[in-house]
């Protein structure tokens, strides 16, 4: 089908007018079984909570960077392995700590210990860009932990550009510096094959299809667990380390 490539995002919008996903703090850390992305924020939660337990901030504490973020919603887990976080987003007027973009986050050389950047990469239109940034601002020896999609429908929020492979999110890292200690795949391909399921039912039927939705949440998860097949994921998930010489 043919794509109207002058006016994507008004398209997207106007299709999607009334059936906007909007999550809060509770829903990233403890989704609903009826949610039809339940799938991938269940994963994605435990594949960030055990990437986080493989850091702990420096003697004295540290600070962590939480970047793209308004609310922070890994604030709590971040806190408990002794990190100060603060936030940077667009603009400060809804509670961000700072105002910048991944690729500019306007925060000093070698000032934090940890940035942490969820699902915001696939938004950024030179992605690279701020992989260089994040190894500006850490100090050596900080680390990275960062997720982006692998499969996901369009979002532009305001703009979606990326998706990436396992390779890709490692290419990413290395080609900033980093040191890749662990790369995660949130969902296999099974519960991928779930998530575009519900995908399709909210297409058409909203909110008022979460009976469907928590029947394949229900299915996929049982799936994956007999059938594990990381090839075809979600999401993926890396820790990185800024080298410390």
């Amino acid at each position: 089908m043919l794509i109207d490539h002058t006016d994507v995002r008004r398209r997207f919008v106007a299709a999607h007018a009334g059936r906007e996903s909007a999550h809060g703090v509770a829903d990233r850390i403890d989704p609903s079984p009826w949610q039809y992305d339940y799938l991938v924020l269940r994963a994605l939660r435990h594949d960030v909570e055990a990437l986080l337990r493989e850091v702990r901030a420096p003697a004295g504490g540290g600070e962590a960077l939480d970047v793209g973020s308004l609310r922070s919603p890994y604030m709590s887990l971040l806190q408990s392995r002794g990190y100060t976080v603060r936030t940077v987003d667009l603009t400060t007027e809804h509670g961000a700590d700072y105002a910048g973009t991944a690729e500019a986050t306007g925060r000093p050389e070698a000032s934090c210990d940890l940035v942490l950047c969820t699902q915001v990469l696939e938004h950024v239109r030179a992605p690279w860009i701020a992989m260089r940034e994040f190894a500006r601002i850490l100090r050596p020896g900080g680390q990275l932990l960062v997720t982006i999609p692998h499969v996901w429908f369009y979002h532009p929020h305001p703009g979606d550009y990326w998706r990436v492979t396992q390779e890709g999110i490692i290419a990413l890292c290395e080609d900033a510096g980093f040191r890749v200690r662990q790369v995660r795949a949130q969902g296999g391909s099974l519960v991928a094959c779930g998530q575009v399921v519900n995908f399709l039912g909210y297409g058409v039927l909203g909110r008022a299809g979460a009976p469907l939705y928590g029947a394949v949440n229900l299915l996929a998860r049982a799936a994956d667990r007999l059938v594990p097949n990381v090839l075809f994921s979600l999401n993926m998930a890396c820790l990185a380390e800024k080298p410390a010489a």
